[in-house]
């Protein structure tokens, strides 16, 4: 009977399931879409339950669709979003998480930051808005009822999934490291962060390696998803170590951008460089690695924004009508630029009050003009990501991954403005579900370490190329010098509001 790896990754937009065989090969691909919370005072929330319907809906599709058996399935193992936090509380089921792009809580990490001024030389990190020991204090400064009968936190869509299937609450380093209380260079809590601030330390979820088995399907998760009691699950990865793992980035510089609805790149490294300000550094799903990330804020969701506003009404595919309204615009879009910062920003500049915005509007400007001027800005954020944590002298190819990765066109303006190959792997959208699918190999053994999965079936993996256009790239690089200038001048009317 073939044996399979299932596996969840629970992401801002949808829960996606995928069946990954000993060959790495993917069945079984389907999405439930969640629904996010947007607030009036900048709730940015999601309601976990969602997400266990989600992953039921993907696995009786699984027993009904495919005629799989439960038998089939080896282990089940996770990926998701990070930063953010959910309560495990019978008393309030039904408590939404906040995400990770919840930024209400500037006063409480600005706090953090005065109590351990020096705390990123523990956690390689800053204490920012969206730092989960940051949301924990708000919590406990406005809920503390809620806060006195939650058994336990945690930080990661993918630690919900696992709580539900097998009763455990537990995190993983990747994971761990984005919250602002695990020593990233002992992989371990800090308990002084819990206790100065009134925390329970033992309210925290348990750590573990990506690999291990942390609990099996309860009998209760049985009879809800259809999966036999007792299927080992495994801890997983927060989205960003899966990511990487997906990407081969296994080694000392290794990187590669990721384009799904907010945005990153990332290098991998075997000591962390604090000197660039709003950098993450995250713990590696390989021991003694991390994972430095400068992240986007916008991304895919500003792309889903001007598909919205510029598509037009008339079609049944707005996605497809939006790429051709690209795909006739002009090289620098007639002379229009496009800031990004829909969602304010935390790099390459780090303002929650930034906002998106033309300029160059003219009598000839145009809807395509428009469209197009928004993809060159993201990847105008991506080019200055680059310049400020990679040589790309030294690269032949940069790996794109991602659902932003499907639009040929995104991807052929990336490739003009940063000069340099774009390399898309076949099924990049599911490059996470592979990459988290590395430490189940290990785990069942069907593999002895993670090179020996990467060299069989994942460098040698089909992709797609994109070459630059040098010419594009010079004008390109006219352009992006006035694009730079863009944030700095407005910055003064941010400031002003």
């Amino acid at each position: 009977m073939k044996k399979y790896i299932a596996v969840f990754d629970i992401g801002t937009t949808a829960v996606k399931g995928v069946l990954i065989d000993q060959q790495a090969r993917i069945t079984g691909e389907y999405g439930v879409n969640v629904d996010t919370y947007y607030g009036e005072n900048g709730e940015v929330e999601q309601n976990p339950a969602d997400w266990w319907e989600g992953m039921k809906e993907i696995t009786q599709k699984w027993w009904s669709e495919l005629n799989m058996e439960a038998e089939q399935v080896a282990a089940i193992t996770f990926t998701g979003q990070m930063e953010d936090v959910i309560l495990i509380s019978p008393a309030y089921p039904s408590q939404r998480a906040m995400l990770y792009s919840d930024n209400r809580f500037e006063q409480e990490a600005a706090y953090i930051m005065e109590r351990f001024p020096n705390i990123q030389a523990e956690t390689g990190n800053i204490i920012r808005p969206s730092t989960p020991l940051a949301k924990l204090l708000w919590m406990k400064n406005n809920k503390e009822k809620m806060m006195e009968k939650t058994q336990c936190f945690v930080f990661s869509s993918k630690d919900f999934g696992i709580y539900k299937l097998t009763n455990t609450c537990v995190t993983d380093p990747t994971t761990a490291a984005t919250t602002g209380i695990m020593n990233l260079h002992t992989r371990a809590w800090i308990p002084e962060m819990m206790e100065t601030f009134g925390f329970d330390p033992n309210k925290l979820p348990k750590l573990r390696g990506s690999e291990e088995i942390v609990g099996y399907v309860s009998a209760s998760a049985m009879e809800e998803t259809g999966f036999l009691q007792n299927t080992p699950v495994l801890c997983g990865s927060g989205d960003a170590g899966a990511t990487a793992m997906g990407a081969a980035a296994v080694h000392q510089g290794d990187t590669y951008f990721y384009l799904g609805t907010t945005g990153w790149t990332a290098m991998v490294q075997e000591n962390v460089n604090s000197n660039i300000q709003g950098m993450f550094h995250l713990a590696h799903i390989v021991p003694h690695l991390t994972i430095s990330i400068a992240p986007l804020l916008n991304a895919g969701n500003v792309h889903k924004w001007a598909v919205d506003t510029f598509a037009s009404e008339d079609t049944d595919d707005k996605n497809s009508a939006f790429e051709e309204l690209v795909k006739n615009a002009s090289v620098g879009s007639n002379g229009i630029f496009f800031l990004p910062y829909i969602h304010g920003e935390r790099f390459p500049v780090q303002d929650a009050d930034a906002k998106g915005a033309f300029w160059g509007i003219g009598p000839k400007t145009s809807k395509k003009d428009m469209a197009r001027a928004v993809m060159e800005g993201i990847c105008f954020s991506y080019k200055q990501l680059m310049e400020l944590i990679i040589d790309a002298g030294d690269k032949d190819f940069l790996t794109l991954m991602g659902g932003g990765s499907k639009s040929a066109t995104w991807c052929q303006i990336l490739a003009d403005i940063i000069g340099v190959q774009v390399r898309v792997p076949a099924d990049s959208e599911y490059m996470p579900a592979l990459g988290i699918s590395v430490p189940a190999f290990i785990q069942l053994g069907w593999a002895d370490h993670y090179q020996a999965v990467l060299e069989r079936f994942f460098i040698t993996a089909e992709a797609k190329t994109y070459e630059p256009n040098m010419l594009h790239h010079e004008l390109y690089e006219e352009i992006y010098e006035t694009y730079l200038k863009m944030y700095p001048s407005l910055k003064r009317i941010y400031e002003r509001r």
